[in-house]
Order: C-alpha cells, then sequence, then structure tokens
C-alpha cells in the first residue's frame, strides 16, 4: 500500500529582522553638536556636570574681570595720590633769592676794593647791586617747621648757612670757610616765620615794601667742648652738622668786660656773619678763644 504525502510547500516563517543596535549615519550627522546633552534622555548626571563647568567658567570670568577692574583702579587712586602728595611737597617748599640793601659803612667794614664813603648818605632809591647782599631762601611754608637762608662772600664776614629750625627752636649757622657749626636758641624777635618771610619777599620784589635795615648787633661765644648729642639740635640741623665740629654759642653782653690777657688776644679769633631773617639785620660777631675765657 502506497501511501503518498503531501510534499512540503510551507516555508517556515521567518523571523522578523531584529532592529540595529546602531542606527545607520544620517545624512548629515558630522554636523550634530554631540556635547549638548538632553537631560530627558535620562543622563542626568553628564547634564549636572556640563552645566556645572559653564558655571565655573562664568564666575571665573566674572572673577578675572573684577580683579583686573580693582587693580586698575587701584593704580589710578595710587596714581592720583602720589601726584598730589608730590605737587603738594613741590608746593610746600619756596626756593628763591632776594637782594636785602644795607649799608657797608654801618658794619664798620671796608668792603673789598672800594671805598666807604662812597656808600654815605644813599637814600633807598639810590641802591645799587654793590650795596645789596643776596640772599638764598629755602621755606617750608606749609608746615612752617625750618627755613634755610645761605648768605654768600660779599666781602663782609664768612660765608654761612643758617637753618632755623621752628620745632627744636634752634639756630644753626655753618661757616663754610672753616667747615664748622654753630648752634644757638632761636631768636623769635629777629627770626621771622618761613610764610611772612616769604610775603615779606614777595612784597620786595613787587617793589612796595622797604627793607628795616637797622643793624643789630649780636656778640657770640664758642662754648667748648664741641657738642656729642647732636639729637637735641633738631632733625634739619643735625643731618647737615653731624660731620662737622660742632659748637654752642653763648650770648656775650658785655664783650668789652671779658677777661682777657696777653696770650688770650694774640689766639682770639673772631668771626662775623651778616642774616636777614624778615626784621632787621643782624650781624654776629662770634668770639673763638678756644674756651679759655671764664
Amino acid at each position: 500500500m502506497t501511501i503518498v504525502t503531501k510534499p512540503k510547500t510551507d516555508k517556515k516563517a521567518e523571523k522578523p529582522m531584529e532592529k540595529p543596535l546602531v542606527a545607520s549615519e544620517v545624512e548629515g550627522a558630522e554636523n550634530v553638536d554631540h556635547t549638548v546633552i538632553d537631560p530627558r534622555n535620562g543622563d542626568v548626571e553628564a547634564w549636572l556636570s556640563s552645566t556645572a563647568r559653564r558655571r565655573v567658567s562664568t564666575a571665573t570670568t566674572i572673577c578675572v574681570f573684577i580683579t583686573a577692574l580693582l587693580v586698575f583702579s587701584i593704580g589710578i587712586i595710587g596714581g592720583v595720590y602720589l601726584y598730589r602728595q608730590f605737587s603738594r611737597h613741590q608746593m610746600s617748599r619756596f626756593r628763591g633769592w632776594c637782594g636785602i640793601p644795607f649799608e657797608r659803612d654801618s658794619l664798620h667794614v671796608m668792603p673789598l676794593g672800594g671805598n666807604p664813603a662812597a656808600y654815605k648818605g644813599v637814600d633807598d632809591a639810590e641802591w645799587t647791586s654793590e650795596s645789596l647782599f643776596k640772599e638764598e631762601f629755602e621755606l617750608d611754608v606749609d608746615e612752617e617747621s625750618f627755613e634755610e637762608i645761605h648768605v654768600p662772600d660779599f666781602g663782609i664776614g664768612h660765608p654761612g648757612r643758617f637753618i632755623h629750625d621752628f620745632k627744636a627752636n634752634v639756630t644753626g649757622i655753618i661757616d663754610i670757610r672753616s667747615g664748622r657749626c654753630f648752634v644757638m636758641p632761636l631768636d623769635h624777635d629777629h627770626v621771622l616765620p618761613p610764610r611772612t618771610v616769604l610775603d615779606l619777599i614777595e612784597k620786595m620784589w613787587k617793589g612796595y615794601y622797604n627793607v628795616d635795615t637797622q643793624i643789630v648787633r649780636e656778640t657770640m661765644r664758642v662754648v667748648y667742648p664741641p657738642v656729642k648729642d647732636y639729637k637735641s639740635l633738631g632733625m634739619y640741623i643735625s643731618k647737615d652738622c653731624s660731620g662737622l665740629p660742632t659748637f654752642r654759642l653763648e650770648r656775650v653782653y658785655n664783650p668789652g668786660m671779658m677777661k682777657r690777657s696777653v696770650d688770650d688776644l694774640i689766639e682770639r679769633k673772631e668771626i662775623d656773619f651778616v642774616e636777614f631773617a624778615g626784621r632787621k639785620i643782624v650781624h654776629f660777631t662770634i668770639i673763638d678763644d678756644g674756651g679759655k675765657t671764664h
């Protein structure tokens, strides 16, 4: 018995194709910004990290900008401050000179190469360059702490620098010729403050102020031994006199009554200085007898 079977014609249904794990490239995919992270995709940690980086970058930029602005502002403020300090320093110091009229005959000293009779009876309007001595001034007109007056050699006395320290109330005389310093108490009767002296100088420049040419004579004696404590002389005098032999001066009220022997007269030296410091012309005669006068 023959059994005829039906030929197997039905094919097993093919399984549907699985979705590929990697999607095919889309045209123009190379232009896609893969750094843009969407928190909806589930990668929240990566999105938060990217946001924090952006915040840090922005904060750093702001800090750098603020720092640069502060440095720039400090530079401007510092420059303005230094400029004002420099300008103030320049304005607080007056440097200039002025011709002081005087009668050489009144000092009882023969002018070098001159005739004393030529200076008798000279009116104020007839002063010549030969009857002037030029003083150079440096005045602290801001704090009025000191004034310096340089009297050059004009044929009478030694050239000298007078330093008046108004804080220490000390006057210093630097004898340029002998290289010594003399110090004494500041005489406020004849040494006027810097601002007053500057006002007088400006008036003399303009021609409507006549100097009081009365001569005031002061006889001083050198006190031995030399000064060792320069701090007591004030900042300005000690700065210029600390490297020089420095002696204190004491006033001699009756020069003719000084006890002197023949030997003392031989060794005695007299030094003359002339100064105008705002009121009258002061003629100093400094007696140096080596400390032998008692």
